[in-house]
């Protein structure tokens, strides 16, 4: 009779709590506060009686039973954003540059040259020293090697807007690099198209003008590069020409300068014009005109690249 009684007392609990669980389900989800403990409960459990209150499993104070703001809300599945397209301008120039090809830049000069000699052809015995420290402006007291950096940051960021990959025999003066090493620097990548940054100098302070220097068709060990090399320095002096209003100087082939005759890549060379003419040396440092010079400099590389491609 106990287990009768028993029995049947937990079927009336069972019952009771079926009871309110459905009509809680009914309810709106709305709660009441619960004035004495300062906590919500849910309406359901403060119309239960007390007896059976006490009789089901007691809920954890921080266990809210109605729908937590954070399950309301599911936020949708989002795929792994990858660099290219997250929005970062670098990444996605480097990966349009892998298609347009490397322009290795090499802005001539640096602090400290050095006069030791090294051989002007893989088979001359003729030799030249390594590196130089380049010619001085007359009017800013400025270094060659520090315009020609300046100039060349310039060119390589136009180029990257481009989508040309851009790499650098040296992006601050203290380095040691001769001649040899940075065409080798730029054989070993296999650039497209080598361009060496200079700016030139003369005993008369009236010369004036840029200049495309190109490897001479004479040279022997430079001549599978000859061609490619004309091609570059004609777009470019072309596009010298339509982008500044400055003198041209014209095409020069040479055949005596260390940094072509150790290239395995077309290079050319641009005399960007004279720091030993006030006015010209002046012009060179305005950074609008070094603008000038970097945006020429790179339509005329990107024309060439246009010409390769196809």
């Amino acid at each position: 009779m106990k287990k009768l009684h028993a029995s049947g007392i937990t079927a009336i609990v069972a019952a009771a709590v079926a009871f309110f669980a459905l009509t809680y389900a009914h309810q709106p989800n709305s709660v009441k506060e619960d004035s004495s403990r300062g906590r919500e409960v849910p309406i359901a459990a403060s119309i239960m009686p007390s007896s059976i209150q006490a009789s089901t499993p007691s809920v954890p104070a921080n266990l809210n039973l109605e729908k937590s703001q954070e399950s309301e809300t599911i936020p949708e599945a989002t795929a792994p954003v990858s660099e290219k397209d997250s929005g970062n301008p670098a990444n996605t120039a480097n990966e349009a540059a892998v298609s347009r090809g490397l322009i290795y830049l090499d802005p001539g000069h640096q602090r400290k040259g050095d006069s030791r000699q090294e051989p002007i052809s893989p088979n001359s015995s003729a030799t030249k020293a390594r590196v130089t420290g380049g010619t001085t402006g007359v009017s800013t007291g400025k270094p060659e090697y520090v315009l020609n950096l300046e100039v060349a940051l310039l060119l390589k960021e136009a180029l990257i807007k481009r989508g040309f990959e851009v790499l650098m025999t040296r992006e601050d003066h203290e380095v040691n690099l001769s001649n040899v090493e940075r065409a080798e620097m730029a054989n070993a990548a296999h650039a497209r198209l080598a361009v060496r940054i200079h700016a030139d100098g003369n005993d008369s302070t009236k010369a004036k003008g840029y200049s495309v220097l190109y490897p001479d068709k004479s040279v022997s060990v430079t001549r599978s590069i000859q061609a490619d090399s004309l091609l570059a320095a004609e777009s470019i002096l072309g596009a010298l020409k339509a982008g500044t209003n400055a003198s041209s100087r014209g095409l020069q082939p040479r055949k005596d300068l260390t940094g072509f005759n150790w290239s395995t890549v077309p290079v050319v060379l641009v005399e960007m014009g004279f720091m030993t003419n006030p006015s010209e040396d002046e012009d060179m440092s305005d950074p609008d005109y070094q603008l000038q010079l970097a945006e020429s400099i790179a339509v005329g590389i990107e024309l060439y690249m246009v010409q390769k491609e196809d």
